[in-house]
């Protein structure tokens, strides 16, 4: 019984999405009534930190406008243009600087005027 609903939880733990909530009383309750141990509890806790910890790193770095409560208990709006990595974008457009010379290396532009290639009288 206690191996069936350690599997059922863990189950439902990887098939939650990430903007789940935290255990609540209850559910903690029922796990220990039903055998689980205090460190699967806690373990099960921490994992749920990391992840908030994780989606909270993620909503900062993004584009957007964010609603947050201040320490006095005012909303305040935020905007953002996101985090963004400097150096990895920086590193992106040399890669794109070098492939464009790179596409650029081996065309012959030829400006020479001849009587077949001159301009026509209609341009």
């Amino acid at each position: 019984m206690k191996i069936t609903l350690m599997f059922i939880i863990c189950c439902l733990g990887w098939l939650a999405p990430a903007t789940s909530g935290a255990l609540t009383v209850e559910e903690i309750l029922l796990l220990k009534q039903n055998g689980v141990s205090e460190e699967t509890v806690q373990m099960m806790l921490q994992s749920e930190i990391q992840a908030r910890a994780l989606q909270n790193r993620a909503a900062e770095q993004s584009m957007g406008i964010q609603t947050i409560t201040r320490p006095g208990g005012r909303s305040a709006i935020v905007y953002s243009t996101g985090g963004g990595d400097q150096d990895a974008h920086d590193a992106n457009e040399r890669l794109k600087e070098q492939q464009a010379w790179e596409m650029l290396r081996y065309i012959i532009v030829d400006t020479r005027m001849t009587r077949d290639r001159g301009p026509r009288p209609e341009d």
